[in-house]
């Protein structure tokens, strides 16, 4: 049995690093691992404590609020530093911090909207790093690291990106991998109802369809064709001829299980694509309609309109502001 000052030497601090609009799934996640982690131990050997470079009561996206302490440049650095970004805020201050942490070979995870910001700042071209799925697919998009891992974490020396999202439990378990057994990471899982921890090299979903328990198996194929040519959308016979089905009847197997018909979900899956380039980027609005199936910027600013509410020129004025 360890000694009080064994246990006081091999004590872990974690700074996690959040902003305003950062994911609750992702902080919950982070923190409930590091407790019931301390709750299998049977003693605080994982201690952590949020900051922020907007100190106080920090809202996240779903208007959760969490109090942080502030950070001051790269100094009182932690053991580990965790960073849950939000969207539409200045990255130097964690930045920085990152920096330092990497000169002292100090572990950092970096979870889903920070991943992206972080493969942005530092114009990593050789798959060295990974995002979400959604914004590796953007930044591809946009002309930035092409060659991103399709992992749901990735190494590199002690900077670890990944997917976040459902997957932060399991990162910050992986995180915590080394610095327990593996009977006891097991036990982790267990309590939180995590019956497989997945690795860090495993591939992460490429959209709705890779959910194989949620679509009939022809229906699962037909999604992942239509996520696949959304520049240019396949007909329905085409479809309907790669799952053995004759048009009609693929029809009917959309209004039974998905209640609409393949046309109008097949729009629907342009249009969240061709949303997230709205908001996220300056493409123009004709390359983006080209892009995303429409074969002209009228076309697609009518449909875009019927989904979202606003003309596509509105949602990005709101959202991104004019091109630079």
């Amino acid at each position: 049995m360890p000694t009080d000052n064994q246990k006081q030497d091999d004590k872990l601090t974690f700074e996690i690093f959040i902003q305003p609009g950062f994911s609750d799934l992702e902080l919950a996640s982070v923190l409930s691992v590091l407790r019931t982690a301390n709750d299998v131990l049977n003693r605080d050997r994982f201690a952590w404590q949020l900051t922020s470079d907007t100190p106080g009561f920090v809202d996240s996206r779903s208007d959760m609020i969490a109090r942080a302490e502030p950070t001051i440049g790269d100094q009182f650095l932690r053991d580990c530093l965790i960073v849950i970004a939000g969207p539409g805020n200045r990255h130097e201050g964690w930045l920085r911090r990152l920096r330092a942490m990497q000169k002292l070979q100090r572990r950092v995870l970096l979870l889903s909207d920070a991943s992206r910001e972080y493969i942005k700042a530092a114009n990593l071209e050789d798959g060295s790093a990974t995002a979400h799925w959604r914004d590796a697919g953007l930044l591809r998009e946009v002309g930035n690291t092409p060659q991103l891992s399709d992992s749901l974490a990735q190494e590199n020396g002690s900077i670890v990106t990944s997917s976040g999202e459902g997957f932060s439990v399991e990162a910050v378990i992986g995180v915590l991998a080394s610095h327990l057994e593996s009977w006891q990471c097991a036990e982790i899982a267990s309590l939180l109802i995590v019956e497989n921890v997945r690795g860090f090299s495993h591939p992460q979903p490429k959209g709705m369809s890779d959910n194989t328990n949620l679509f009939e198996k022809r229906l699962q194929k037909v999604v992942q064709l239509m996520e696949q040519n959304v520049e240019a959308p396949l007909r329905l016979s085409d479809l309907a001829s790669q799952v053995g089905l004759s048009p009609r009847h693929l029809e009917r197997l959309f209004t039974v299980y998905l209640n609409t018909t393949p046309a109008r979900f097949y729009k629907k899956i342009r249009l969240k694509k061709a949303h997230t380039l709205v908001t996220s980027t300056h493409i123009s609005l004709i390359e983006i309609a080209i892009a995303c199936g429409f074969l002209t910027a009228p076309t697609f600013s009518q449909a875009y309109k019927a989904e979202f509410g606003e003309t596509p020129t509105k949602v990005r004025r709101k959202k991104v502001g004019p091109a630079s």
